[in-house]
């Protein structure tokens, strides 16, 4: 079996608002992206339906992304902390030691 791996590169997107706060999201995959697809489906647990499998692997993906994107931003307020902790230390050198 040939590995096929997901990518949103060629992939379509359609989200659609309806009534009553509900949405729906349509995702048009290539040939070799919707067999891939068909391929992981069938690692679904045989007690659990179709709708609720795929509500599964659509929150699933939400939630690593929420947490990458935590990551990322804890990354990053550790490195402004860094710079300031350095730019700090440099203003009390400067006052300790100033240069004529």
């Amino acid at each position: 079996m040939d590995k096929v791996s997901f990518s949103l590169d060629d992939a379509k997107v359609k989200i659609t608002e309806r009534s009553r706060g509900r949405m729906k999201i349509q995702i048009k995959l290539s040939k070799e992206e919707a067999e891939g697809f068909k391929n992981f489906c069938n690692l679904k647990p045989p007690e659990m339906t179709d709708d609720i499998f795929y509500k599964q692997i659509f929150f699933a993906g939400c939630n690593a992304m929420t947490q990458q994107i935590q990551d990322m931003v804890e990354q990053h307020q550790k490195a402004q902390e860094e710079v300031q902790n350095e730019q700090t230390e440099e203003q009390l050198q400067d006052q300790q030691d100033p240069q004529l």
